[in-house]
């Protein structure tokens, strides 16, 4: 893979479109979606639209693929996708999922010669839209070092975790420690609202003091009152996921989950006091 690679991109969704767009600004980009519509999002950016799948996988030599669940990669990989690809491509997974799963199209991949890098990423629609994603990584050492280029077209921090799995595993405690985070930001601020504290100061505050952090920061600013309804429900996704890889290996995360669970039903009644003001009593 000496040559610049021909970049395959699947998964031209809310994340993944402004990360397939910061590839096309370096390498030659290749796409698919199954509506039209979805190509829009590319925006002006050049790319070699396909007609499958299948078709895609042939044309490239790393195929990046950012879909919701690991079930929908699996399809993907079933058919068609996996036999099409060269024997030495690479496949990188940037959606999260299970560590277990991820290890398994490891094997699936390996057993065709192909690469597989388990890549979940962090910092949403923004931070792909900016190009400030941090990326998980799972794969061997030199396997990374072939497609880091790529990666970081839309990655500022690529951080090598470890073998397949580990990537997902670093995702997961990320999103579990974050919304945990926002319990504790649900729970402070509503003593605070006792003391007659406006959050809006406290937060101001908290930016540059030892309370601050990010997602604090996002409060208000990327979680506006108009998606915090939709962000909410994702934050329970993800502690429902980190709960469910974590019991799979034998571990009881029942307290982190009670407590995270709180700071995802709390979101959106703190985004609000945040923007409007504490209700006047």
């Amino acid at each position: 893979m000496s040559a610049e690679p021909e970049v395959g991109f699947i998964g031209l969704g809310d994340q993944g479109a402004p990360m397939a767009a910061a590839i096309a600004e370096r390498f030659r980009l290749h796409a698919w979606a199954r509506r039209d519509t979805s190509y829009e999002a590319l925006g002006d950016v050049p790319f070699t639209r396909h007609a499958t799948a299948v078709e895609l996988a042939a044309a490239v030599s790393i195929l990046c693929v950012c879909l919701r669940t690991d079930a929908e990669l699996t399809e993907l990989l079933s058919n068609g996708v996996l036999d099409a690809l060269p024997a030495d491509a690479i496949v990188i997974n940037h959606a999260t999922g299970d560590p277990g799963e991820a290890n398994g199209f490891r094997e699936r991949c390996a057993a065709k010669g192909i690469s597989f890098v388990d890549a979940p990423v962090s910092g949403g629609r923004p931070g792909a839209m900016a190009r400030t994603l941090t990326c998980f990584v799972g794969t061997v050492p030199d396997t990374l070092e072939k497609c880091r280029a790529v990666v970081s077209t839309h990655s500022k921090h690529v951080v090598h975790m470890g073998a397949a799995g580990t990537g997902q595993a670093a995702k997961l405690c990320n999103n579990a420690l974050t919304v945990s985070n926002l319990r504790n930001i649900v729970e402070v601020f509503s003593i605070a609202n006792a003391f007659g504290i406006e959050p809006a100061s406290l937060q101001k505050a908290f930016a540059h003091s030892s309370g601050g952090s990010f997602i604090l920061d996002a409060l208000g600013t990327k979680v506006t009152p108009e998606i915090a309804s939709h962000i909410a429900t994702l934050n329970r996704t993800d502690v429902e996921e980190f709960a469910t890889a974590a019991k799979r290996r034998g571990r009881n995360v029942s307290d982190i989950e009670e407590w995270a669970l709180g700071g995802a039903a709390g979101l959106v009644a703190v985004v609000n006091r945040l923007v409007n003001g504490n209700p006047k009593s």
